[in-house]
């Protein structure tokens, strides 16, 4: 991947990267620093192990950089595959930083911990509060459907589906698959209250996905939106509580800011539990079991509670 990183820089700046350092990456792309001569000095360039997702985050990382009270990189180039640059791209602005998740938070003074606590959810709630008007969909549709249920049940069924393919080829078990099936079963209870407006979701926003400045003391960056569209606002937040977003208590400052629908509970556990079979599917990454179980045991808990088992 970093000969490809260093195609992209030679083919869209002309000359050859004085250095090229991997980022890591996750279950869609891999990111590298490239360092050049001139201006501008370093680009981040995002390799994309799937087509088309390099336009639409692209697109979406625009759109949400307009209603951002955080920056979010620039896009300078999006690449599209030929044969010999193989993989769709983006190339984008560098901002530095240091990635929150992966901080232990007492490392962080409090004051600071605090104010950053305060700055990712403001940041999120800047984008909840855009309204589509049209109604829900992928960020540049063309036309969107006015109607939430019509439009998220088929991801359900489609997760459902990609469910079934992994319970007949045993790569999950009764444990998981039971609460699936249940679960999709009961979709009409679940999602019981209407969702009336189509607000602006990032789609992968947690503390991995912000960097803060060297310094620690406060938010420098938003990076990598998955799956930013126009839908239930509250499926941003089961995210709210993944690497260290519990120590954070991103979840309870939002909640204190935009109170929760009295539903919330229930289907943020179906929006999690149903993303991720659709995740490890579409990306063919072996099935983290003891996670999976984690998910559907608190989706049964969920549905026990709501009266629905």
């Amino acid at each position: 991947m970093q000969q490809i990183a260093e195609a992209i820089v030679n083919r869209y700046y002309g000359t050859n990267p004085l250095k090229i350092t991997s980022l890591g990456g996750g279950w869609y792309g891999r990111v590298f620093l490239a360092e050049m001569t001139s201006e501008p000095t370093k680009v981040i360039i995002k390799i994309h192990l799937f087509p088309n997702l390099a336009e639409k985050e692209a697109c979406q990382l625009e759109v949400l950089a307009a209603h951002a009270t955080i920056k979010m990189p620039e896009v300078f180039f999006v690449h599209k595959a030929i044969p010999i640059i193989p993989y769709d791209a983006i190339i984008m602005e560098y901002i530095p930083g240091v990635n929150a998740g992966n901080y232990n938070i007492l490392e962080i003074k409090e004051k600071n911990r605090v104010a950053i606590a305060e700055q990712i959810v403001d940041n999120l709630l800047s984008y909840h509060k855009v309204i589509n008007p049209e109604g829900f969909g992928e960020i540049g549709s063309i036309t969107f459907e006015p109607d939430w249920n019509k439009w998220y049940k088929t991801k359900a069924d489609d997760a459902l589906s990609k469910a079934v393919l992994f319970y007949a080829s045993e790569k999950i078990d009764d444990v998981i698959f039971s609460v699936i099936r249940k679960a999709h079963e009961f979709y009409d209870r679940i999602f019981y209250l209407p969702v009336k407006e189509a607000r602006l979701i990032h789609g992968d926003y947690n503390p991995w996905n912000i960097l803060l400045d060297e310094d620690l003391t406060q938010v420098s960056a938003v990076i990598d939106p998955l799956g930013g569209c126009f839908a239930d606002s509250e499926m941003d937040l089961y995210q709210l509580n993944h690497a260290n977003g519990k120590e954070y208590k991103l979840l309870d400052i939002y909640a204190s800011k935009s109170p929760l629908s009295e539903n919330f509970s229930l289907k943020s556990s179906f929006y999690e539990l149903f993303d991720h079979v659709a995740h490890f599917y579409d990306t063919n990454v072996e099935i983290d079991y003891p996670f999976m179980v984690a998910l559907a045991k608190e989706m049964e808990q969920q549905m026990q509670d709501f009266g629905l088992l």
